[in-house]
């Protein structure tokens, strides 16, 4: 294979891949997500599509929309407790929209470090024939997210029932050779298990995973847990979604400035879409910070942002009567976290260990006071970061959206082993 092979194209897509890989210069950095609301109206006309997409993957995320998780014991240190109350969740609650994302390699690139995955990403909704449990929390949580429950009423795919064609979609996910990426994935492989195949769940987690084990075929590629790899191979200090999207989509800009192995992603031009998908098609703004890793700092950040939200994505004290004043920003706390390491690294004085610390030692040298001077504005405090929008992350926690940051994550962490040996790493999935 040459130093800068060409993948085959994406079936059903070859005028979008054959222009966005014709050239082996690099592409811009990914600012938003393109997403195709999957619907009631529009479900007959846009399957097909969806099919080759699983199909031709090679990685595919999935992610649910619930109405509810039930109790306290999904925190509990004990396994089997928390999946005792998936299981009653699972019996309880329903799916109200899958969120599937196919990523398919069409460049690799040793020379510019980089693979580049073309990408295309499903909102599902789903609506239950058979009565189910809404949790006011659930639904205040969707509702903040954008979540259109009007829409979801009126145009939600039943998925019970034989013949189901969410069943075959299914079976189509299992039999391919993609590799199935999922976050904190007991939950979703649970409710997909009891509502796609309405069969009881076992009372053990143990026969849980046997049961699942005999669904998936024995050539299957591994399944990949972005939240694992965040916790025990990249060792980030929160391990949430949107906190591991966030910080592998900035590391993966760093890499991009710095030559060093990256992800580049596409999503097909509309000009090359089916008038269907075109109308389907919403997209969710994830830019990163302007001037981003060089962006300014409110000097004091680490006064007001909460450390129990940076920590876990959410806070109880937010939503109680007397609420949190702290700054519930997620980019907010990795600004944190990367000040954290570089300040680390400045005193090792040895070589830098951090993707930021590198990019910073090329610019201001091993001079310490100098990185504070190039990163902080004094001037800029956080109640001007609080009247600011950073960023204009919305829609985020829909399922389509979800599905694409849990692949995104799983294939950045995985990059070196991917370019290196074209497979996931087996040892730490």
């Amino acid at each position: 294979m040459s130093e800068d092979s060409k993948i085959d194209n994406q079936p059903g897509n070859e005028s979008e891949s054959s222009s966005a890989t014709s050239s082996t210069d690099s592409i811009p950095p990914f600012s938003e997500i393109q997403i195709i609301e999957v619907n009631r109206e529009n479900f007959s006309k846009i399957w097909p599509y969806l099919l080759v997409c699983v199909k031709s993957a090679d990685f595919i995320g999935i992610d649910l929309e619930l109405s509810g998780l039930g109790g306290q014991g999904l925190r509990s240190k004990d396994v089997q407790e928390r999946y005792k109350t998936i299981r009653e969740a699972a019996h309880t609650r329903s799916i109200l929209s899958i969120g599937i994302a196919t990523m398919k390699l069409t460049h690799k690139s040793e020379k510019r470090r980089a693979l580049r995955y073309e990408t295309q990403v499903f909102n599902l909704l789903t609506l239950s024939e058979k009565p189910f449990t809404i949790e006011p929390s659930a639904l205040q949580f969707l509702a903040k997210h954008s979540f259109d429950f009007n829409r979801l009423i009126q145009s939600g795919v039943q998925f019970q029932g034989t013949n189901c064609p969410l069943k075959t979609l299914f079976h189509e996910l299992l039999g391919s050779s993609s590799t199935l990426c999922l976050h904190n994935g007991l939950i979703d492989l649970a409710f997909l298990y009891k509502q796609m195949y309405g069969v009881e769940l076992p009372e053990t987690l143990d026969e849980l995973v046997n049961n699942l084990s005999d669904l998936f075929p024995e050539d299957y590629l591994p399944v990949a847990d972005s939240k694992y790899l965040a916790e025990y191979q990249t060792r980030y200090k929160a391990s949430y979604l949107e906190y591991v999207f966030r910080r592998t989509q900035g590391d993966n800009e760093i890499e991009r400035q710095s030559k060093r192995y990256h992800l580049e992603i596409v999503f097909p031009s509309p000009e090359n879409k089916m008038k269907v998908l075109k109308e389907a098609t919403e997209s969710v703004d994830v830019r990163l910070p302007e001037g981003f890793p060089d962006h300014a700092i409110p000097i004091d950040l680490h006064i007001h942002t909460c450390k129990y939200f940076a920590a876990h994505g959410f806070c109880h004290a937010h939503r109680s009567e007397k609420g949190c004043k702290m700054l519930h920003d997620v980019d907010a706390a990795i600004d944190l976290q990367r000040i954290k390491e570089n300040k680390k690294a400045f005193r090792r004085k040895r070589r830098y260990n951090n993707v930021v610390a590198e990019s910073v030692a090329e610019k201001t040298g091993t001079d310490e006071e100098a990185w504070k001077n190039a990163k902080f504005q004094e001037k800029l405090l956080t109640r001007d970061f609080r009247e600011q929008k950073r960023n204009v992350v919305t829609g985020l926690h829909r399922a389509g959206v979800d599905a694409f940051m849990t692949v995104f994550a799983v294939i950045y962490q995985q990059r070196r082993t991917l370019m290196t040996e074209d497979s996931v790493d087996l040892q730490v999935l």
